[in-house]
């Protein structure tokens, strides 16, 4: 159990370094361009928007083979992605899950 937790922790310390120096140049570069006043305006709109076009794949389903390839790419990599969160969950606890999606049998089957 300990090896367990140090070995957790010494990845946690490895991977917010990587990430810290990429969000570093990431500030940098959008710090770069002009200030859009009018971002926030409308807000509600952007985001269903965004959340339409993103999650749902709007634009990329337009295309038939390659758009459906993408979305299940996309969201298969979104399952992978939670898949790795509770890995890194149990490194700490043993019965860990993400609360509220984490006991749905149907992420699980996916």
């Amino acid at each position: 159990m300990p090896v367990r937790i140090a070995v957790g922790l010494g990845i946690t310390v490895i991977m917010f370094a990587i990430a810290g120096r990429r969000f570093f140049w990431l500030y940098r570069l959008i710090s770069a361009g002009q200030p859009a006043p009018d971002r926030f305006k409308d807000l509600p709109a952007r985001a269903k928007a965004e959340l339409v076009e993103v999650a749902g794949q709007k634009k990329l389903l337009k295309w038939t083979v390659p758009g459906v390839a993408h979305f299940f790419t996309m969201w298969g990599f979104t399952i992978l992605l939670l898949t790795i969160i509770e890995a890194y969950g149990a490194l700490f606890q043993r019965n860990f899950h993400i609360p509220l999606i984490g006991t749905w049998s149907f992420i699980g089957l996916v």
